[in-house]
């Protein structure tokens, strides 16, 4: 079963306080992200969730404790990585400013994207209740290619879905007693030239769509995860990352031969808002879409 809003028990449990949601989105692989600021001096609990989270601090949090019985614990930071299980108790001392992302996702979810990666019944997978690590790799991956992502616009739904899977999977390979059973061999093959042509022409034939990884792996009977390794063996390049490639190069042709607007143009290659997509054009291309139209 998915997490879905009304039982993510930490999420409500933040907005009961003074904590100000920044962000909140729902991905289709049925994880949630949010990213959070407080400012206020306060005592959080967390008492058997019911579901996990993933916590990467983005900025402050040095004044936060984490509390215990006869003992606190501090540590926190920027980059720092705190992961609480399902069924953890937890309380917290919040003093001063602290900006965080969350990644809420269920039991039920970590142990099918397991089963997917293995091929078979993965038995007893706990994760690790976690305070203040330091992980750079989730930190950099949370900083550098999250952060960017436009949460409400179709076009970056793709890149968040297969981000937050990226997410899980580090989880069971670093973080998830059990996992020593889980075989992680390195992806030797790409997809079949046949299976790769149909994915590049549903791609190229449903670009204004908000596709999602599910969508495009279910065209091939793959499970998301193969789907995306042996695509990126195939192509050198992430799902995600061709998509938005097409996507741009596609609104790229529109501008030369066609008098849409910037929005009609946006809206063809699969982009919510002329803003998101004017940025994403002038990252990729070091020029406005309106700059390049007169040039070409």
């Amino acid at each position: 079963m998915a997490t879905t809003s009304s039982e993510i028990q930490v999420f409500d449990c933040l907005a009961q306080t003074q904590a100000q949601l920044q962000q909140q989105v729902s991905l289709g692989n049925g994880t949630k992200a949010a990213i959070w600021q407080r400012q206020e001096s306060e005592l959080t609990r967390y008492q058997r969730p019911g579901h996990h989270t993933l916590s990467c601090y983005l900025t402050g949090g040095q004044g936060i404790r984490r509390l215990y019985a006869q003992r606190s614990q501090s540590g926190g930071g920027p980059g720092r990585i705190c992961l609480m299980p399902s069924e953890h108790d937890s309380n917290w001392e919040v003093n001063g400013p602290i900006q965080f992302l969350h990644l809420y996702f269920s039991d039920t979810q970590l142990r099918a994207l397991a089963e997917k990666i293995q091929d078979k019944d993965m038995g007893s997978l706990a994760l690790q209740d976690l305070t203040f690590i330091e992980d750079r790799w989730i930190s950099q991956l949370c900083q550098q290619l999250i952060m960017p992502l436009n949460w409400r616009d179709n076009a970056d739904q793709l890149a968040l879905a297969s981000a937050s899977d990226m997410l899980m999977v580090h989880l069971l390979k670093h973080y998830c007693h059990g996992h020593r059973q889980m075989q992680w061999e390195a992806s030797q093959g790409g997809l079949a030239p046949y299976a790769l042509r149909r994915i590049l022409d549903y791609i190229d034939s449903y670009l204004e769509q908000p596709l999602t990884l599910a969508e495009l792996a279910g065209q091939i009977q793959l499970s998301e995860y193969h789907f995306a390794r042996q695509f990126k063996v195939s192509m050198g390049t992430p799902p995600h990352q061709y998509v938005m490639a097409q996507r741009l190069q596609r609104a790229a042709q529109l501008l030369r031969q066609t008098e849409w607007s910037l929005a009609e143009v946006a809206l063809a290659c699969g982009f919510s808002s002329q803003s998101h997509f004017s940025q994403r054009f002038k990252a990729y291309f070091s020029v406005s879409p309106l700059a390049y139209r007169k040039a070409h």
